[in-house]
């Protein structure tokens, strides 16, 4: 078989360089690698629906226990009523039963001086975690079991909108319970506003039980509660 001229080989080679069927071979394309799904940052565990409940009632899933707790549909607000003034209390969600968990929650309680209303949230139901607001004396409480375990200054009016976050994760032999707090329209903190450590043996009842809102509404006016959600684990705004 004759050698091709130097011609005829430039341009096979020409061919191939071009990509030309006829002589080049096809490249096989490799499959997109999948994006692999990150888990959601924040799981829910409950979210109290209070825009879509009727007139009167209570949401679905809630159980009020203590108080007179009714949804003002038209506000889209779930209000505490002044009587009979007592600790109203109402929980909603699983039972949460040793492990860490956030609440996210906002409220109003209008009032003057010192006869301001106490509202918050909590944790794992009564042997549990509150984050309370106190207008009253421009502080916020963490409580357990009726004792304040730690306070923090935060002024504020109780009728202006409130958000409130306390949060329970599990770190060797104890917990870590912090909370943050914010107004109206404001951004959420980016840190909390305390941190308190507790041992697992200092806690006497495990921590297990729904979460709850309550209010105590001193002013003779309703408290009432605008949202509250309940997530798994520690609540994460992604970026920060």
């Amino acid at each position: 078989m004759k050698h091709g001229t130097p011609a005829m080989i430039l341009l096979f080679f020409a061919l191939l360089a071009a990509g030309c069927p006829g002589f080049a071979k096809e490249k096989e394309e490799k499959p997109a690698s999948s994006a692999v799904s990150k888990p959601p940052v924040n799981v829910p565990a409950a979210i109290l629906d209070i825009t879509n409940s009727a007139e009167g009632s209570i949401p679905s899933g809630s159980t009020a226990t203590k108080g007179k707790w009714t949804i003002d549909a038209g506000a889209k607000k779930l209000n505490v009523a002044p009587e009979p003034l007592l600790d109203s209390w109402l929980e909603f969600g699983p039972e949460i039963r040793e492990k860490g968990a956030t609440i996210v929650a906002s409220g109003r309680a209008p009032g003057e001086g010192r006869l301001q209303s106490r509202f918050g949230a909590g944790l794992y139901g009564k042997n549990g975690f509150q984050l309370r607001f106190v207008p009253a004396t421009q502080e916020i409480e963490l409580v357990r079991r009726g004792v304040v375990l730690h306070r923090e200054a935060f002024a504020h009016s109780g009728s202006d909108l409130c958000h409130l976050e306390l949060s329970v994760k599990a770190e060797r032999q104890h917990w870590i319970v912090s909370g943050r707090v914010w107004k109206g329209e404001e951004k959420r903190p980016g840190e909390a506003a305390f941190e308190y450590k507790i041992f697992a043996e200092e806690l006497l009842f495990p921590l297990a039980g729904r979460s709850v809102l309550f209010a105590t509404p001193f002013s003779g006016e309703p408290v009432s509660f605008a949202s509250a959600k309940v997530f798994y684990g520690e609540f994460v705004v992604e970026g920060e």
